[in-house]
């Protein structure tokens, strides 16, 4: 199974919109491969604007549903919907990462809270907390009615890094609880999360305790598994590291995943660089 985003379909990326042909002509393409699409990842940046409640968000919100449609007429398994990510509206996010060598000289990325607010990062304009909440739950009031009940399921990415307040303005879904209000919202079997290993231990939390919470609730969609050295709220920073390199035990997660009932994708999302990886890093995976 393949994770593919939307810029992968001709033309989706200019308009910010699937249309049939074009997604019917990829599923082909890779289905001569052997390659179903597992998850449909749609470009944060292309509802910006119903993120933070302009006028011209409900076109884009109309691209979301006519998405939606195509997927759940296809039975694409995962639909994943972004976080309005801070960067999104920041004057310029250049310089948020690091890139450090671990064993062997692969390479991989680093953050460090301090050295990113020394930046000076500024926002173009300024958001609030409730824009964005307001924003997010008007997206999926209109948009999880077109896949409710079929085979195609929305699963939410939180901030990254999962952060309240970051380069100049907020963001909103950075903890569990975050989560739960927005599916406590808008109820849905067809609602859950990308669960981000990663992005969930940086905040802080207990990622085990989270596995439990949202596997329970049948709430687990996608599983981004990457390990992690250091935490936001203990050391203002963090590595993306080897998965067998970091402060996670993996194999525990692997357990506590299975102990659940998730039977999706374990997607090493944020693959490090090794010997051999031009342009991109995936020989890892």
């Amino acid at each position: 199974a393949v994770d593919v985003t939307l810029h992968l379909v001709p033309g989706a990326a200019e308009q910010g919109v699937v249309h049939r042909q074009a997604l019917v002509e990829l599923i082909s393409r890779l289905d001569g491969l052997g390659l179903p699409i597992e998850r449909f990842n749609t470009i944060a940046s292309h509802y910006l604007n119903a993120h933070l409640g302009r006028p011209s968000g409900q076109r884009e919100i109309d691209n979301l549903k006519r998405t939606g449609e195509l997927l759940a007429e296809f039975e694409i398994p995962v639909f994943g919907i972004q976080a309005c990510q801070a960067r999104l509206h920041a004057t310029n996010s250049a310089g948020r990462w690091l890139r450090r060598q671990g064993r062997g000289g692969y390479g991989y990325l680093h953050f460090d809270q301090d050295r990113v607010t020394a930046l000076g990062i500024k926002p173009r304009y300024p958001v609030t907390s409730e824009q964005l909440w307001n924003g997010l739950l008007n997206i999926y009031r209109q948009v999880v009615p077109i896949v409710d009940g079929s085979k195609t399921k929305i699963a939410m990415h939180g901030n990254d890094p999962p952060l309240y307040k970051f380069l100049g303005n907020p963001q909103i879904l950075c903890r569990f609880t975050d989560f739960d209000r927005l599916f406590r919202e808008v109820p849905s079997a067809n609602t859950g999360i990308t669960f981000c290993c990663g992005t969930r231990y940086e905040s802080g939390e207990d990622v085990l305790r989270g596995i439990e919470h949202f596997g329970k609730q049948r709430k687990l969609f996608h599983v981004h598994f990457r390990n992690v050295r250091g935490t936001l709220p203990e050391n203002r920073a963090y590595s993306e590291v080897f998965v067998d390199d970091g402060d996670m035990p993996m194999g525990q997660l692997v357990r506590a995943l299975n102990a659940v009932g998730y039977d999706g994708v374990i997607d090493y999302d944020h693959a490090v660089g090794i010997t051999g990886d031009q342009p991109l890093p995936k020989q890892y995976v």
